[in-house]
């Protein structure tokens, strides 16, 4: 029989769903009986080893090892007053993953943190609900001890409780607020040191953080490991408390009356050239850094960039004593007479003749007494502080000799005073040092100093002609009070013999009593000291820096202050030192009884005044400038005078 197209197509469909049918009954059976087997091995794993495997897995989670903050150091002076403290406070941490680990873990947990922290029960759960994956929630900062106090109690032993923990941190504290606060600085976002005493010693003083981190043991229950951190070491600064805030008295009540661009002052002992103060403009509060509030007038504030806040902080922070460069006009003079001294050059019986100017390199250098003070003493130059007695006696010294005492005395370098922010001055190199070069050097003009450069140089003169680096700390210590560094007080170098040191003290006694440094005087103390005016540039603007360097007792001298005052406001005084020697005066009136030198009225000190001047008693002008190394005589003619100040 013959089959057409159609019936063999229709068997053919036919045959094959007979055999899928077949075939798919055969994978079935054998899928079952897969599953059957599969189920009965898990059944039989998880009653063996369930557990095994569960602890595995638990211990394969993931927790955060926890950082643990270490206390960071005090900051004390000299006597063991607290500058700067830390304070514990405790952080309130939720680890959502930990409650929610276990359905009977919630409701207990949440019910002590509103029972004994005191929190909103549906703020809590929503927080816990919607973080599931987070176990490092900060939920509250700076918590009371007493409720931590409370949940610990009932937390203790309670199984059920979970998932909340206390995390201690430190503020840093300055119980003083503004007190000598660019001597020791503050501390920036991330708790590391920011300028000061902060910053140089911020490892010193951070400590080494510990660690804690959290594993489950063969119980399954969670537990934690804790390295404690090791607190960081303390400070005790030479810094005095009630002289430095003597010093910063005084200069806000000049800053108040008088007023200046910028004013510093340093209050050293010259036996070893530690600090006992310093003061840089006005204080900032530590507590506050970034406050600048009571530097710019609300009505300004308000209409300044972030830009502009930014370098109106910079300004704030930075330290005036270290920090800034100027020429340090006529104190230099003392540095120049005590080389020559110390190189035989000159000698103490020396005279020196001064017409009002000096022509050197083909330049007419004027004094800055334009009439001229005729026949001096060696004294008597540093008394009256005469720009032409100087020159002749750099020109004898020699450029050589002159580069040479200005390194020995720490200037263009740093001096490495443990602050950061020290500059290192700009001298005229040697190979430049030409004789008009050379001329203008020896009254401190045309190379730039530091404040703290020139502190370190005066105090190796009085104390004798050594050289001490100036400090701020005296001792390093741990958190239990063993000393574990001390400062070095031997001498970097010396400076000039201690005869030399012996007469520059003797004339700078006489440039207080007689010379252009009287107003410093202070009843019943014998002082000396040096003043200075430089005329900043461009010159022709006429704007000047004054300062003054003074010392007492002059027997035995304990205390060195230095004054530097840049743009006097009152333009009466713009180029006087009186208002520095003056503000020294202030200072010294008060600080020296405190620091145990009292007035003795007429005691003996075993100077002869009048020996060592050489001179009438006359009365020198305190206002007279002594700046201007170009100021010629006025019958000079017109064109020659714009030559000379060109």
């Amino acid at each position: 029989m013959k089959m057409n197209r159609s019936d063999e197509g229709n068997l053919t469909r036919r045959g094959v769903t007979r055999n899928m049918k077949i075939g798919l009954t055969i994978m079935f059976g054998i899928f079952v009986l897969t599953c059957g087997l599969v189920i009965v091995r898990l059944f039989d794993i998880n009653s063996e080893k369930g557990s095994e495997y569960s602890k595995a897995v638990l211990a394969q989670r993931s927790y955060r090892p926890r950082t643990i903050q270490a206390k960071r150091g005090s900051i004390l002076d000299r006597n063991g007053i607290i500058l700067a403290r830390s304070e514990k406070q405790y952080n309130v941490i939720i680890d959502p993953r930990q409650i929610l680990e276990r359905d009977y873990l919630m409701d207990p947990s949440v019910e002590a943190m509103v029972d004994y922290l005191g929190y909103d029960e549906d703020e809590i759960r929503t927080l816990i609900y919607n973080n599931p994956n987070s176990s490092y929630i900060v939920y509250e900062k700076n918590a009371d001890y007493s409720r931590i106090s409370e949940y610990n109690r009932y937390s203790n032993g309670k199984q059920r409780v979970a998932g909340v923990w206390f995390e201690e941190s430190f503020n840093r504290i300055y119980p003083y607020s503004t007190l000598a606060s660019h001597v020791i600085g503050f501390l920036n976002s991330d708790g590391n040191g920011s300028y000061g005493l902060e910053q140089y010693y911020n490892d010193e003083l951070s400590g080494v953080p510990g660690l804690s981190y959290t594993y489950f043991d063969s119980d399954l229950k969670q537990r934690k490991i804790v390295n404690d951190a090791v607190e960081g070491n303390e400070l005790v600064t030479t810094i005095d408390y009630n002289v430095e805030r003597i010093v910063e008295e005084k200069v806000a009540e000049f800053l108040d009356t008088t007023g200046a661009k910028n004013i510093g002052v340093i209050v050293m002992d010259p036996n070893d050239a530690s600090i006992l103060a310093m003061a840089s403009n006005r204080e900032y509060n530590l507590n506050e850094p970034r406050d600048i509030s009571e530097l710019v007038p609300a009505s300004e504030l308000m209409f300044m960039s972030e830009d502009e806040k930014l370098q109106k902080r910079y300004q704030m922070w930075k330290n005036y004593c270290i920090s800034d460069t100027y020429e340090p006009g006529s104190t230099f003079k003392t540095i120049t007479v005590a080389s020559a001294l110390d190189e035989n050059v000159i000698s103490t019986e020396d005279t020196f003749n001064c017409a009002g100017y000096t022509e050197v390199g083909g330049w007419r250098i004027g004094c800055n007494n334009k009439y001229g003070h005729g026949t001096l003493t060696l004294t008597q130059s540093l008394m009256k502080s005469c720009n032409c007695a100087l020159m002749e006696i750099a020109a004898k010294l020699g450029k050589d000799s002159f580069y040479k005492y200005q390194g020995k005395f720490g200037f263009g370098a740093k001096t490495g005073i443990d602050l950061p922010g020290e500059s290192s001055g700009i001298l005229i190199p040697l190979r430049n040092l030409n004789e008009t070069e050379l001329a203008t050097s020896s009254f401190g003009t045309t190379f730039n100093v530091t404040m703290v450069q020139i502190a370190a140089a005066y105090a190796s003169i009085i104390n004798g002609g050594t050289y001490y680096q100036p400090h701020v700390v005296k001792e390093i210590r741990r958190s239990d009070k063993t000393v574990i560094s001390t400062y070095n007080d031997m001498g970097v170098r010396q400076t000039i013999s201690e005869s030399t040191a012996s007469f520059i003290k003797n004339a700078l006694l006489l440039t207080v009593e007689n010379g252009t440094a009287t107003p410093a005087k202070v009843e019943g103390y014998l002082i000396g000291g040096k003043t200075g005016t430089a005329q900043k540039r461009p010159r022709e603007e006429k704007r000047f820096v004054v300062s003054f360097a003074g010392f007492a007792p002059i027997t035995d001298p304990r205390v060195l202050v230095y004054i530097v005052i840049d743009e006097v406001a009152d333009p009466e005084l713009s180029a006087s030192s009186s208002p520095a020697t003056r503000l020294c005066a202030s200072i010294m009136k008060e600080i020296l009884p405190y620091l145990g030198v009292y007035p003795e009225g007429d005691i003996d000190y075993n100077v002869d005044l009048e020996m060592l001047a050489g001179i009438d008693n006359e009365d020198y002008d305190p206002f007279v400038d002594e700046s201007n190394p170009y100021v010629l005589p006025e019958d000079l003619p017109d064109e020659e005078f714009d030559a000379a100040n060109e």
